[in-house]
């Protein structure tokens, strides 16, 4: 028996990307109790609500990410790693149009997620999480080296899958295997099309990790934000792939 299960992970807000990945996953014939949403389906794009009647319709479990948090909860910012007075001033215009823009129903639906899960998966231990063990606003880079050791030797599950860096990467470390699916709705590791992945485990238990790239119409919902008052530099992120400084 070989099982696949796919992950995705910040949508953020951008329908036309989800709409694009969802529709891939159809075609390849996998069901969608089988996929998983690893936080941050709204901030930054001008779709919040579309985005989360999606993922209900779907019936797709999903993990809280920090934007999910910030929004649903009504925090005062994100929890981000705010360095400048430039960054400050993107996340309060995200957080803020956000929250104005999604209903008081999906709101009380973002309240309702869990920070982890773990799945069993033919005899296999998954961990999800949106970003790391730590919190849900930790940073856990390809070149973590030390903090994946140090994640690794306390993770009771075999794989530990996450997203929150918008930057896909599958290492394994102490034995564990890190995969952090990528961005579907603002991707950063300069290939602007949706990025989910999926994991294939195979009848000896082998793990295959496939990152899946999808095309969408980007310049719609880079149009949508430069008419809203989101900041235009988050139209420059889909545009390129990378994020601004």
């Amino acid at each position: 028996m070989i099982d696949k299960i796919v992950f995705i992970s910040d949508i953020h807000g951008n329908i036309e990307a989800f709409k694009s990945v969802l529709a891939d996953i159809q075609e390849r014939n996998i069901d969608m109790s089988q996929v998983y949403c690893l936080g941050d389906s709204v901030g930054y794009g001008t779709r919040p609500d579309e985005v989360i009647d999606l993922l209900k319709r779907n019936g797709i479990v999903s993990i809280l990410g920090n934007y999910d948090e910030a929004v649903g909860f009504y925090l005062p910012t994100c929890g981000c790693n705010i360095n400048n007075d430039n960054d400050k001033a993107k996340t309060k215009n995200a957080l803020s149009w956000t929250v104005e823009h999604t209903s008081a129903e999906n709101k009380e639906y973002l309240r309702e997620f869990e920070e982890q899960l773990t799945i069993k998966i033919l005899g296999k231990s998954i961990l999800l999480t949106h970003a790391s063990p730590i919190s849900i606003t930790d940073y856990l880079y390809e070149d973590d080296r030390e903090k994946q050791e140090e994640i690794a030797e306390e993770l009771e599950e075999d794989i530990i899958v996450f997203g929150h860096t918008h930057l896909p990467y599958v290492k394994k470390v102490k034995g564990k295997l890190f995969i952090n699916a990528g961005s579907v709705g603002r991707p950063k590791d300069g290939d602007n099309r949706a990025c989910y992945c999926i994991i294939t485990i195979g009848d000896k238990l082998e793990v295959e990790v496939e990152f899946v790239r999808v095309s969408y119409d980007i310049e719609k919902m880079a149009q949508e934000i430069i008419e809203s008052d989101l900041m235009d530099s988050f139209a420059t992120v889909l545009r390129t792939g990378r994020d601004t400084k």
